[in-house]
């Protein structure tokens, strides 16, 4: 059955929580800041997705598996493989000056306060207080990776995007970089972190690179937001 789209409730943060933790499962960093052998790490993700389920500009989106309807088993209650946190943010530089939060025990905290507090700052540096949609979060389970659930929630948020006339802005790997380019996105900058006795224990990584995407306004002309 063809994949859904629904907006995310208090009751999926369970499994968003999973869904990060697996689809991230080859990212230094989230390894280093998040073991996955450390209950600490779930609970983490967990506490968070539902403190941020409050923010009246947070939008989390969920991609099912839609199936043959039952009374017993609606839709709507089929299991999530993916799911997206978009952002309609105002000033970004408020967010750049707010404290990193509290990491959860056993996780490299040094790592995880450099690259996220990083990530915050230039956030803020990058925008500069203007009014633009921010994707805060993308992820898909990785036996449904590439089945067309991540086109769906970047499309829910670029369409959006384009009604209001704004600018997006998102975090990207280079090897995901790519993707976020077919859609109007462009490189602005990029973080690069050596990783020596970090993350080469984890995944024999030296370094680690996290790209800086902007989406201009207008960005909607010429490009197929049906792929």
């Amino acid at each position: 059955m063809p994949l859904q789209i629904r907006p995310g409730k208090l009751s999926d943060a369970a499994a968003i929580a999973e869904i990060y933790l697996s689809a991230f499962n080859n990212n230094a960093i989230s390894l280093l800041a998040f073991p996955r052998d450390n209950p600490a790490s779930y609970n983490w993700w967990y506490d968070s997705i539902i403190e941020e389920f409050a923010d009246p500009h947070a939008h989390f989106l969920c991609i099912y598996d839609s199936p043959t309807p039952t009374p017993s088993s609606p839709p709507s209650q089929s299991p999530i493989i993916a799911f997206a946190k978009w952002t309609d943010a105002d000033t970004p530089t408020q967010n750049s000056a707010m404290p990193m939060p509290k990491w959860p025990e056993g996780g490299d905290h040094e790592i995880a306060e450099l690259f996220f507090g990083t990530l915050a700052r230039k956030h803020g540096e990058v925008m500069g207080g203007r009014r633009h949609w921010f994707l805060e979060a993308l992820a898909t389970r990785p036996e449904w990776q590439g089945k067309g659930a991540a086109g769906m929630l970047m499309r829910w948020g670029l369409k959006r995007v384009d009604e209001e006339g704004t600018e997006a802005y998102l975090e990207a790997s280079p090897h995901g970089k790519p993707v976020y380019e077919h859609f109007g996105f462009r490189e602005v900058d990029r973080l690069v972190l050596g990783l020596e006795g970090q993350g080469e224990g984890v995944l024999g990584e030296r370094e680690f690179v996290e790209c800086f995407m902007v989406r201009d306004v207008g960005k909607e002309r010429g490009i197929d937001l049906s792929i």
